[in-house]
């Protein structure tokens, strides 16, 4: 306990700091409610959408729906990027092949396209699915690019010297090698997928924490418009945490000498 307190202090002051000026500044209204509720408004709207829900659906209904599509949509893109980007990285030809689409897509705004799913999915789950997999692809791929290619060219030598096949060098040299940056894309893939969510709830949708907020705030409740934004803070903030965990388990060797 001790040495958790002594790691996470800094973030505890500054989470505390934060907590306090928020209460002075809307206790001696330095700022109008309507602009920012102050913690005791924010935590009774949190307690009224737990209890009476929101727009007939509970809290955990849009919780739940939001988490849904985020895994659904992060999970396939990431997937199919990294598979991609592995073979890009280590066959030319592969690359030469997908590298234009992937190149063009990543820098691509994913709202520019949101709304041509639309026009051919319709409003509903399968465009903002569509929307979320085609954000997580390309970062995905690009860094798993980047593992592959950042392999140690003497160990592969070293590695065909031992008679190893180009199926046992993949899988034993480069793979492991290409981990971290594996990871990595993925984490910075999560985050991309989590913001473009909110967009693709807003205007493909009517359900979803992000639908919420955008409803929330057509009324003027900021209240729930706070309780929205710190729900999809602490839900995004899990799901990194979650993948740091399943790195250092993975990759328990990076970092090490």
């Amino acid at each position: 306990m001790r040495g958790w307190f002594a790691t996470h202090w800094p973030a505890m002051v500054s989470l505390g700091f934060i907590a306090a000026m928020w209460t002075i500044a809307t206790q001696l209204d330095w700022v109008s409610d309507l602009f920012l509720p102050g913690p005791d408004e924010v935590w009774s709207a949190f307690l009224d959408i737990l209890q009476n829900g929101y727009k007939s659906r509970s809290l955990w209904d849009h919780a739940g729906l939001s988490l849904e599509r985020v895994l659904t949509g992060f999970v396939t893109g990431a997937v199919a990027g990294t598979l991609l980007g592995l073979g890009m990285g280590y066959n030319r030809k592969i690359e030469a092949l997908f590298s234009p689409f992937i190149e063009f897509l990543r820098p691509l705004p994913q709202l520019s396209y949101l709304v041509l799913l639309i026009v051919w999915f319709g409003i509903g789950e399968l465009p903002q699915i569509l929307l979320l997999f085609l954000t997580a692809l390309p970062v995905s791929a690009v860094a798993a690019m980047d593992g592959v290619k950042s392999t140690s060219v003497q160990r592969m030598q070293v590695a065909r010297t031992l008679g190893a096949s180009e199926w046992h060098i993949f899988r034993h040299v480069v793979l492991p090698s290409a981990l971290p940056e594996i990871f990595t894309g993925a984490r910075l893939a999560i985050g991309v997928v989590y913001a473009t969510l909110i967009a693709a709830e807003i205007i493909a949708g009517s359900t979803g924490l992000g639908w919420m907020i955008l409803d929330a705030g057509r009324f003027l409740r900021s209240d729930y418009v706070f309780v929205g934004i710190i729900l999809i803070g602490m839900m995004g903030l899990g799901l990194d945490r979650l993948l740091l965990l399943a790195e250092r388990r993975v990759v328990h060797w990076a970092g090490k000498a």
